[in-house]
């Protein structure tokens, strides 16, 4: 009553001084009932905002999650299964960047196959020694970016950390344990061996891990070993390797299509198997340590280096280096 009272002596133009006066109150008292009372007053509720009308129903986003964790589909981007289900099933449920939009809520962009059997992740540390080619082999798969933003190829490397020969490569579209298992049949046979006592030696991901992968490691009599989880010095060799490749003069970064991209490696791993001087072999060829040229050769440097030190003695005053093989490579 008070305050609407001072509203109507503001309105005559009767100052709030001369008010508190006329009333027989205090100006600090009044300004105090009047800020307590702003402060007890309830704010008016807000008219509840619409949804859009184009917002996906909880059902809807449900389904696209249940297409795509589809078994048969869990290779494909959001893009191809968008498509196949324009064109295998004849619908639309919702558009390409709303597809990728749910995945990515719902952590499905990247591997979406689930973990066969609830297989742990392995903890143990790697002890491995090779004395020669074909007797530990490591291997990885590594994306290679395309030209296409939302696109990326997965490139498959199977190397002899012996020899640092690449013993197999494939590019492919897609990550998947049946392309890897065509790619060591077919690296087992061009080295005309069975895999009998062969280390097969990888990291933890979902393809080096699926059931389909242990079978085939079984069934071929060779020995599995994994990484450590989260442990790149347990693969060194693949890992070097990877970074050596995206690291050459030469890499274009990105491929416009599949076939170009194979292209590329097949010349690059030509090279690198036979023209390729590895630092990490006392700069040869990897083709010529994993076929038993590595002696002649550093003989041969041997020779010369020697037969120029003793013309020119004056020149050094420590003997020349000696070159030996490599005898022993090892993983941890």
């Amino acid at each position: 009553m008070l305050l609407a009272q001072a509203i109507e002596a503001k309105q005559l133009h009767i100052g709030t001084e001369e008010f508190c006066a006329a009333m027989c109150i205090s100006t600090r008292s009044f300004y105090y009932w009047r800020e307590e009372l702003k402060e007890n007053q309830v704010a008016p509720l807000k008219k509840a905002a619409r949804p859009p009308a184009n917002k996906l129903t909880p059902e809807e986003k449900k389904e696209i999650v249940a297409i795509l964790k589809k078994s048969e589909w869990v290779d494909f981007s959001p893009r191809e299964i968008y498509y196949k289900l324009l064109d295998e099933e004849r619908r639309v449920i919702a558009s390409i960047s709303t597809f990728y939009r749910i995945a990515r809520e719902h952590g499905l962009l990247g591997n979406r196959k689930p973990s066969s059997s609830g297989r742990k992740l392995n903890r143990q540390t790697p002890h491995l020694v090779a004395i020669g080619p074909n007797e530990v082999w490591s291997w990885d798969v590594s994306q290679i970016q395309s030209t296409q933003r939302l696109e990326r190829f997965y490139l498959y490397v199977i190397l002899d950390i012996w020899s640092r020969f690449v013993v197999g490569w494939s590019l492919e579209a897609h990550e998947k344990t049946d392309l890897a298992i065509a790619l060591w049949k077919k690296s087992l046979e061009s080295q005309a061996i069975t895999g009998v006592g062969l280390v097969n030696h990888k990291d933890n991901g979902s393809i080096m891990m699926a059931d389909e992968m242990v079978k085939f490691v079984h069934d071929a009599k060779m020995v599995d070993s994994y990484s450590r989880a989260g442990v790149s010095d347990d693969n060194p060799f693949s890992e070097s390797l990877f970074r050596t490749i995206k690291y050459f003069r030469d890499f274009p970064d990105d491929f416009e299509t599949l076939a170009s991209g194979r292209i590329y490696f097949e010349q690059y791993f030509k090279d690198y198997n036979f023209e390729y001087k590895h630092s990490g072999i006392q700069f040869l060829e990897p083709a010529t340590r994993h076929y038993g040229e590595e002696i002649k050769i550093l003989d041969f440097r041997n020779q010369v280096i020697g037969k120029f030190y003793a013309q020119n003695p004056h020149r050094y005053s420590r003997p020349s280096k000696i070159f030996s093989p490599i005898i022993e490579v090892t993983i941890n």
